[in-house]
C-alpha cells in the first residue's frame, strides 16, 4: 500500500471496551499501521474505565483519541464534532473511515476539502438499518458522501438504502486476531466422553438470543444430560433469560460469566466444544452484521451453530464449520447440536482452516487494495 495516506479511523466503539465494531476498528488501525501508514482513532471509552483506556492506548502504536461524554448529549456531540475537525485540520488527513452509526453521523459536519479527503463507510448492520424516519434520512444522507462502503457481509449490504450506487460498494467480510498469539492455529479439538459445553459470547441481550438457546435447552438435555452452556459477555439486558434460568434443571447448567478479560474469555472458549450465537433482528433495526466471535471460536477448533437470514451466514459454511438454522426452532438446533457432535472431528478441522483464511493479514490486502483504487 501506498504511503502516503495519513489515515483518520472514527469508531463508535474501541478496545478495551467490549464490542466487534470496537474489535474491528482495532484491528484495522494496527494492520493498516503496519503498512506504512499514519493512523489515528478517534473514538470512545465506553464499558471500561478511564485507567484501563490509558493503559491499553500506550501500549499501541498508533496514536488514540478518546471523546469524552457529558450529560448533555447534544454537548457530547458538538464536542466531539470540534476535536474531529480540529484533528483533521491539523494533521493533513487524506483518508476518513467511519465504523459504527455516531461515526457516520459525524461525516455530515466533516468537509472533504474539494475531494482532498476519501471517506469510507464500514456498514456492520446495525448502524446502516435505522428503525426510524430521520435515522434513515440522515444514514442516507451519509453514506451518499463516501467514497467507497465496505459492509462486512453481503447480509448488510443489503440493509444499505437502495439510493447508494452499488459501485462504490466492496464487501469485505471481518477478520479475527487472537491478542498474543501470531500464528494460526492448525490443532483440531475432540469431544470428551460425557461432556458437552456450549458458549455464546456478545451482549447478554435479546439481540444476541441466548434466550433462544435455553428454550432448546429441555430437548438438548434429553439428549445430552451432562450438557453445559457458558454465557461470555456485558449483561445489557437479561429480561428475556430469567423465565429459564427459574426453572433449576436450567439454571444448575447455565453459566453466566458477564463481562471477561480477553485472556480469560479465550480460557472459557478454550473449554467449551460448540459456539452457539441465535441472534435475531430487533424492531428498531438492531441486528447482527457478521459475527468475529465465530471466528475466533473456529481458531480454538470450536464449530458454530448461527441464525439464518443474518449477517452470521457469512460467517458460517454451511455443513464446514457450522450449521445455520432458525433460532426459534428448537428441533432445528436439536439437530444442528447433534449433527456436528457425530462428526465433530471434521466440523472442527474445518472450523480451524475457516479462521485460518479469516486472520487479518489476509483479510488487510483487501483493504489495502480498495483503499488504493481511491487514487
Amino acid at each position: 500500500m501506498k504511503s502516503s495516506f495519513k489515515i483518520l479511523i472514527v469508531s463508535s466503539e474501541f478496545p478495551p471496551g467490549p464490542g466487534g465494531i470496537g474489535n474491528h476498528a482495532y484491528n484495522l488501525c494496527r494492520y493498516l499501521s503496519t503498512e506504512g501508514n499514519e493512523v489515528t482513532a478517534m473514538t470512545v471509552s465506553d464499558y471500561t474505565d478511564e485507567s484501563a483506556s490509558q493503559k491499553f492506548d500506550k501500549e499501541q502504536d498508533f496514536e488514540i483519541i478518546r471523546f469524552k461524554r457529558y450529560e448533555n448529549k447534544l454537548k457530547t456531540f458538538s464536542k466531539r464534532i470540534k476535536l474531529l475537525k480540529d484533528k483533521i485540520n491539523a494533521s493533513g488527513v487524506n483518508l476518513i473511515i467511519f465504523s459504527g452509526r455516531f461515526s457516520l453521523y459525524s461525516s455530515l459536519f466533516i468537509g472533504k476539502k474539494n475531494g482532498r479527503i476519501k471517506f469510507i463507510a464500514i456498514a456492520h448492520g446495525t448502524d446502516v438499518n435505522a428503525g426510524n424516519t430521520v435515522e434513515k434520512m440522515l444514514i442516507k444522507k451519509a453514506l451518499s458522501k463516501m467514497d467507497l462502503i465496505i459492509p462486512v457481509s453481503k447480509f448488510s449490504s443489503q440493509k444499505l438504502p437502495e439510493s447508494i450506487s452499488r459501485n462504490k460498494v466492496n464487501i469485505i467480510p471481518n477478520g479475527f486476531d487472537i491478542e498474543g498469539i501470531s500464528a494460526i492455529n492448525s490443532n483440531p479439538k475432540n469431544l470428551t466422553e460425557g461432556k458437552l459445553n456450549l458458549i455464546t459470547v456478545g451482549s447478554l441481550s435479546p439481540r444476541k438470543g441466548q434466550h433462544n438457546v435455553l428454550n432448546a435447552m429441555p430437548e438438548l438435555i434429553s439428549e445430552y444430560p451432562y450438557i453445559k452452556y457458558n454465557i461470555a459477555g456485558r449483561i445489557t439486558d437479561d429480561s428475556r433469560i430469567k423465565k429459564y434460568i427459574d426453572k433449576s434443571d436450567i439454571r444448575d447448567r447455565v453459566i453466566i460469566h458477564g463481562q471477561v478479560t480477553n485472556r480469560k474469555l479465550y480460557e472459557i472458549i478454550q473449554s467449551s466444544d460448540i459456539f452457539i450465537i441465535l441472534s435475531e433482528q430487533q424492531a428498531k433495526g438492531s441486528m447482527e452484521g457478521f459475527g468475529i466471535a465465530i471466528l475466533e471460536a473456529n481458531f480454538f477448533g470450536l464449530p458454530a451453530i448461527g441464525s439464518r437470514n443474518s449477517g452470521i451466514a457469512d460467517a458460517i459454511s454451511e455443513g464446514k464449520n457450522g450449521i445455520l438454522v432458525n433460532p426459534a426452532n428448537t428441533g432445528e438446533i436439536a439437530e444442528a447440536v447433534k449433527k456436528i457432535v457425530n462428526k465433530y472431528e471434521d466440523y472442527s478441522r474445518n472450523a480451524v482452516e475457516w479462521a485460518g483464511k479469516h486472520h487479518w493479514s489476509k483479510i488487510i490486502k483487501r483493504y489495502t487494495d480498495a483503499i488504493n483504487k481511491l487514487n
